[in-house]
């Protein structure tokens, strides 16, 4: 009871927590705009600086000189977008001629293709939405004059408040690279909880990774946007740089940037284009353009450059977008990418954070193991064959087995055990993963040299129940007929049962199954009454499962077992043991078969 009311009060308080984040991130936007901006700022000219600082320079004089190169750059090019800006609207406005025939010329080419009744329905469409009131009186509107603090509250308050968010950022981002160090440090311990190396050597990393990921980010956009720049000019397209810049920007936005950055030139195109091409060749060649060269970039240039993919999922890039740009309008939507992109580094470092990781990674969410046992209990057998077979085509059958379906086996035991699986569930679970064991046998190798020695008897025990019996048939179903002669026999044996299996199988060796939870008592048990009875057939315990309990982390006694000849904590220990074994108990087997050669009778000759 106190579990539960404690877990309702951590959920209240993350609650409260993330609520009282986001809307101080939404009314105090104006200050943490240019924050998130200086943030991405730094670990973009970190390594310029760095280089800047091996070639001899000093820290303040390289970070200076790198902060000035941008900040020149931006007033530059900055300047020549808002001039360009500026002049669109008239450039629009002389050409309407134009414009208004292309649109006349596009509707009747629709109207000639859907005999018409297409234009009618838009026409009546237009009719309904904007209907024309029978008597229009013209009416003269003499704006008034406006006032200068009127002028001051439209023109210069909101272009004041961008030119110092522009300088704050600017000025934070010089701090930010000359005391990066001491950042790093507070930051180190902020999140350190005491492991001062672990954490440095996350928060190096994590650094690093981020600055090479968002420099060769910056890099690629911007010879995006240079060559959109300059092809559009050769293709005499007005305006080419603002349309450079506009698809430069937009390419932040994941997936579906490039494409809300084509709108704009292409309909440009479409108003202003040449008549090569009948009209249309310009802005045909104009989405050619952008199609070819995002096709380019996605496949060529950025797994070169980008190296290690940052692993962030596609839905969580898409939904981060949206949180972005609802808080924070265009600029958040254009910085949704690296904002993303450091909070689920700060994820995979940072343990307290191990959520923001779940929830923006691209790695499965669940395990292997922990999935396949979900799809069972689900009793989703198709799909947790899928899981199995994938692993097993990825890493071998032998690993399937082992990370998979032998885990799931256990987590099914011990939630039997707990009362969390019913009876009926519990069969279902155990049958699917004997089935699905049985498709990822299938795709073992056979074996092409057959072995030549005679062959070992080994009797493979399931020390309980059904699960431990489809283990020991995944034992049995990975020794090599070849060389071993093996026999399972059916679960919840009695000792008595088990002496008798084996003074009727005569097995050199005898494996006992068990799978955690508990059981280590009953197979010493087993143990125990088998070397009193057999003391020359060997032992072997296979203990599985236990170390990937991850949930029930709990110390396993299994070495405890006394009298047996090996224990394997694994599918894998336990084939090593008895390969280890298999020479010395082929050798003894054949040694045992081989008949006794008799003396011959005086006089005569032995053959």
């Amino acid at each position: 009871m106190s579990t539960d009311w404690q877990r309702s009060v951590v959920t209240l308080a993350a609650t409260v927590v993330t609520v009282v984040v986001i809307l101080a991130l939404y009314f105090a936007r104006s200050v943490f705009i240019p924050i998130a901006l200086s943030i991405f700022l730094a670990f973009v000219l970190v390594p310029v600086v760095g280089r800047l600082q091996r070639h001899g320079f000093g820290r303040s004089f390289a970070v200076l000189l790198t902060v000035g190169m941008v900040l020149v750059l931006t007033i530059g090019v900055g300047t020549l977008i808002i001039q360009q800006v500026a002049r669109l609207p008239g450039t629009l406005a002389d050409r309407g001629d134009v414009i208004k025939a292309k649109v006349a010329k596009a509707k009747s080419w629709v109207a000639a293709e859907g005999d018409g009744r297409f234009s009618q329905l838009v026409d009546d469409v237009m009719k309904v939405l904007v209907p024309k009131s029978e008597a229009q009186q013209t009416i003269a509107v003499q704006p008034e004059p406006q006032s200068f603090g009127a002028w001051v509250s439209v023109y210069v308050s909101p272009a004041a408040e961008i030119i110092g968010q522009a300088a704050f950022a600017f000025v934070l981002t010089v701090y930010m690279l000359i005391r990066r160090e001491d950042l790093r440090n507070r930051m180190i311990k902020l999140l350190g909880d005491g492991k001062v190396t672990t954490t440095t050597k996350a928060v190096d990393e994590a650094s690093r990774r981020i600055s090479r990921y968002l420099l060769m980010q910056f890099l690629v956009n911007t010879s995006f946007g240079t060559i959109i720049s300059v092809s559009l000019f050769l293709l005499g397209l007005d305006y080419a740089l603002l349309w450079g810049f506009i698809g430069a920007v937009m390419r932040y936005i994941p997936y579906v940037g490039t494409w809300l950055g084509l709108i704009p030139p292409v309909l440009f195109s479409f108003a202003t284009a040449p008549d090569w091409g009948g009209g249309w060749g310009q802005p045909i060649a104009v989405f050619a353009l952008f199609a070819v060269l995002e096709a380019v970039c996605n496949n060529v240039f950025e797994p070169w450059l980008y190296g290690q993919s940052m692993g962030l999922s596609e839905v969580a890039q898409l939904v981060a977008a949206a949180f972005w740009a609802f808080l924070w309008g265009p600029i958040g939507l254009i910085l949704s990418g690296p904002l993303t992109t450091c909070l689920l580094v700060l994820g995979k470092y940072v343990r307290r954070f191990e959520f923001l990781d779940v929830m923006l990674g691209d790695e499965p969410p669940l395990a292997a193991h922990v999935a396949f046992y979900q799809r069972l209990t689900a009793r989703d057998q198709d799909e947790a064959a899928e899981i199995a077979l994938k692993v097993a085509n990825e890493s071998g059958p032998d690993e399937a087995f082992e990370k998979v379906v032998i885990p799931a086996l256990c987590m099914a035991r011990r939630d039997a055990d707990e009362g969390d699986l019913d009876a009926n569930a519990l069969r279902f679970v155990i049958r699917g993963a004997r089935e699905v064991a049985g498709e990822v046998a299938d795709i073992r190798p056979v074996q092409s040299h057959p072995h030549m020695g005679t062959r070992v008897r080994v009797l493979i025990v399931p020390a309980r129940d059904e699960a431990e019996h489809v283990a020991a048939d995944i034992l049995g179903g990975t020794l090599e007929a070849t060389q071993w002669e093996v026999r399972v026999p059916g679960d919840e044996m009695l000792a008595s049962e088990l002496i008798a299996a084996v003074e009727d199988f005569k097995p050199a060796v005898v494996v006992l199954v068990t799978l955690p939870p508990g059981g280590l008592s009953h197979c010493r048990y087993l143990v125990s009454r088998l070397k009193s009875k057999c003391p020359n057939v060997k032992v072997i315990v296979g203990r599985w499962g236990h170390h990937q309990d991850e949930d029930n982390p709990v110390r396993d006694k299994s070495h405890d077992i006394k009298g047996v000849d090996g224990i394997g904590r694994d599918l894998a220990e336990t084939q090593k043991r008895l390969t280890e074994m298999g020479p010395i108990l082929s050798a003894e087997a054949e040694k045992s078969e081989k008949p006794i050669a008799k003396r011959p009778p005086v006089g005569t000759l032995s053959a």
